[in-house]
């Protein structure tokens, strides 16, 4: 994602990344040390109080942090065991730069002017990954912060089918013992009725969608990029498609050729037979199960997510006393929840009686609360009465 910036802001961000940028330019190699301490001290004058900074001079990282410790120590441990995972997997070389990883106030955040609607964002110009979620979103920035590095050692720019299908593909994945292990895609179910509905482009027309027309229809776009590099992945073919679509770049930019290449078909063969894969994955949830968890808020829509405006009576949520009105919610159990129905899709994947993270905005900070989710028998429709606030079942 690479949302406008308020012109403030930009100088600020244009400023810090100057600092590496000459000498890049020039052909020296910066000093990047050196570059990382500048970077902090300037971030934290330009933010002010109540920021602390933190420096990984090993992966050229440099964190700017609104977070308590706690959490942001879990950022920093994420961020650390998956880029180790990532370059054994598909970006072996360092960065060429520092990065810098700023996780901010609500107010700070809002004040970058980034879509009302993203919770994170990676800016290239300025080597930024700003991000008020600790969440999958953080991963999937972060991933489009290796890509870009590692295009730019290579004089390429990916389309926007391979960058946002990265980036999806890993946004729903953890690190197990050094290696990079994919989840469950808590929106399956959604994507393999747009497939049924024939509601999705063709790979064809995917490979050579503009990044305007992309993000126009993201509900399809986004898990389409994702499921095409799911297909390669469980093949073990990721990594061959990345290195033979790199090589061939000149010939192709669009990667069809190289799907080709690796998959040893000829397109339209490939989409018949991905087709057919992606409708037989198993959702992580299912609509036939009788018993579904349950958090029970009543919601109300805030830029960022999905905001507490009250909870059902008897509920989880009231009965713990986690959650408080006015809570933002960003993401439940990983999962990034923008919308309601993103909301309602991560929570429904989980098991009744889980034991979950809620990542939430609360007096503009994000932190992260645990909750005990409930069960309820599903009901046969979702749709609230007229008038009313809807709620999570």
């Amino acid at each position: 994602m690479e949302p406008e910036v308020k012109p403030s802001v930009l100088v600020w961000l244009l400023a810090a990344s100057l600092l590496s940028a000459v000498d890049t330019a020039a052909g020296r190699e910066p000093d990047l040390r050196a570059d990382a301490k500048a970077l902090a001290e300037l971030h934290v004058r330009q933010l002010g109080s109540g920021y602390v900074t933190r420096i990984d001079h090993k992966r050229h990282l440099v964190y700017v942090s609104a977070l308590d410790p706690r959490t942001f120590g879990r950022v920093v441990q994420t961020l650390a065991r998956y880029m180790d995972a990532q370059r054994a997997l598909l970006f072996p070389d360092p960065f060429l730069w520092n990065v810098t990883v700023v996780l901010p106030t609500l107010n700070d955040y809002r004040k970058a002017g980034p879509p009302p609607d993203v919770a994170g964002y990676y800016r290239p110009a300025t080597r930024t990954l700003a991000s008020i979620s600790v969440s999958n979103i953080l991963i999937h920035e972060f991933t489009h912060a290796l890509h870009h590095s590692d295009q730019v050692r290579a004089n390429q720019r990916h389309p926007v089918w391979i960058s946002e299908g990265l980036a999806t593909l890993f946004q729903q994945s953890r690190v197990h013992d050094g290696q990079i292990e994919l989840l469950p895609d808590v929106g399956l179910a959604a994507f393999q009725k747009s497939i049924r509905e024939k509601k999705i482009r063709t790979l064809a027309a995917l490979c050579t969608v503009d990044r305007r027309e992309f993000t126009r229809e993201a509900k399809v776009n986004y898990p389409h990029a994702r499921h095409v590099m799911l297909y390669l992945f469980r093949r073990d073919k990721l990594l061959e498609f990345y290195r033979t679509y790199k090589s061939r770049y000149g010939a192709d930019a669009t990667g069809a050729n190289a799907l080709e290449a690796t998959l040893g078909k000829p397109l339209q063969e490939i989409e018949t037979a991905w087709r057919n894969w992606v409708l037989e994955l198993q959702p992580p949830w299912t609509p036939a199960r009788p018993l579904q968890a349950h958090l029970g808020i009543r919601m109300g829509r805030a830029p960022e997510g999905v905001k507490v405006d009250g909870f059902l009576r008897g509920a989880a949520a009231q009965q713990a006393g986690v959650l408080k009105v006015d809570d933002i919610i960003i993401s439940v159990a990983g999962n990034a929840t923008p919308t309601a129905r993103e909301l309602t899709e991560a929570v429904e994947s989980c098991r009744p009686g889980e034991t979950i993270d809620i990542e939430i905005v609360r007096d503009g900070r994000t932190t992260i609360v645990r909750h005990v989710l409930g069960a309820v028998r599903k009901r046969t429709s979702r749709s609230p009465a007229p008038g009313a606030s809807p709620s999570i079942d």
